[in-house]
């Protein structure tokens, strides 16, 4: 059921130079299953068609959580994230949702590949925290993850807590060669090609709309089932 809500942001954490993280009150109407995104917008901001500006965003945080949390990256010329960067504990944002069928289904089989792209990891890392609390992951559960650079990194210390709880393996690339950088490097669709030694099974996808096609691509090409592939883009 879709609802509408005030909620009081009640912590910022800066993930990096253009990304913070927004956790904000949860009304208890509010039920969402994780993968699922919400309609922000905030009083007496409008667009510059006039109208109260809105954003979708997906939710990072588990459904368990007695709050709701937002990952949200500062895009250039970005209008509606540059407001909510310029927001501060105890501002009040309206939350309406859920909204969306890009959804976890607690019952994984075997081998189920996440595979996320920039801040496509925030619906992802809601799933993640979800089976977590469930202890639900299943075996062969593994996670691709890329991003622009190691800096773009968004819950790595939490990512690589809890796969290291849960024994999965979790594949860490950034786009181009990085000092410092042990990981892989390259895109997401080309990573997946080099670790791609295991039973074919179901993917739950997430990214930009390039990153997200090239991915589907190249999992078709590697075997996976279409009707299989999960997928969440904006």
């Amino acid at each position: 059921m879709v609802v509408s809500f005030r909620s009081r942001i009640l912590s910022i954490a800066a993930a990096s130079d253009k990304v913070r993280i927004f956790r904000m009150e949860k009304d208890p109407s509010f039920q969402f299953r994780s993968g699922q995104f919400a309609v922000l917008s905030i009083d007496g901001f409008f667009s510059r068609e006039g109208s109260l500006a809105r954003r979708s965003y997906s939710i990072s945080s588990s459904n368990h959580d007695d709050f709701i949390e937002f990952c949200i990256t500062r895009a250039e010329n970005g209008f509606f994230s540059l407001q909510m960067h310029n927001l501060k504990v105890g501002d009040f944002v309206n939350v309406q949702g859920p909204f969306g069928v890009f959804a976890l289904e607690m019952q994984l089989p075997e081998n189920t590949v996440f595979v996320a792209g920039g801040s496509g990891i925030s619906p992802l890392m809601s799933m993640i925290r979800c089976l977590y609390r469930e202890n639900a992951f299943p075996p062969g559960f593994r996670l691709f993850y890329g991003f622009r650079t190691p800096s773009d990194c968004v819950y790595g210390s939490e990512l690589q807590s809890i796969s290291a709880e849960k024994g999965f393996a979790i594949i860490m690339s950034v786009d181009k060669a990085a000092e410092g950088w042990k990981g892989d490097v390259g895109f997401v669709s080309d990573v997946l090609q080099r670790h791609c030694d295991f039973p074919r099974s179901d993917v739950y996808l997430c990214g930009p709309p390039l990153m997200v096609s090239a991915t589907i691509r190249e999992l078709l090409r590697l075997g996976f089932d279409e009707k299989r592939i999960h997928r969440e883009q904006w």
